[in-house]
């Protein structure tokens, strides 16, 4: 019986560390959590030199200047789908190509963005 409550006292021990430990990761998360209209614009400058040494790029530059570098069919079919909200036979139509072409296309370009998005991951 002795063996019995010193096991479940040893396992009673661990189950309250590891809650321990995981309410003090998740104090710490908060402790560290402000939102961004609460910073003066020195913290933020001292913030961004400090993690940010570089000059600071965004991800949507990168996704803009990757758009920008396709080929001209394939941008405005990506206009078309995603900012006009055409379907692919409202393209095909005003194209005078297939649906299928349409679809390819569409691959194509999301392939080649995605391409360079990760290349440009892989580079930071």
């Amino acid at each position: 019986m002795k063996s019995v409550l010193c096991m479940y006292t040893t396992y009673i021990g661990r189950v309250a560390g590891y809650a321990r430990q995981e309410y003090l990761r998740t104090l710490f998360r908060r402790i560290q959590e402000v939102p961004l209209e609460e910073l003066s614009e020195e913290t933020l400058a001292l913030v961004e030199d400090r993690h940010f040494p570089d000059e600071f790029e965004l991800a949507e530059d990168h996704l803009s200047q990757a758009v920008n570098n396709l080929p001209l069919l394939r941008r405005r079919v990506l206009g078309m789908l995603f900012i006009k909200q055409l379907t692919a036979q409202e393209i095909a139509d005003e194209l005078g190509c297939s649906i299928s072409y349409i679809y390819k296309e569409k691959h194509r370009a999301l392939k080649k963005i995605r391409e360079v998005m990760e290349g440009d991951d892989r580079d930071n």
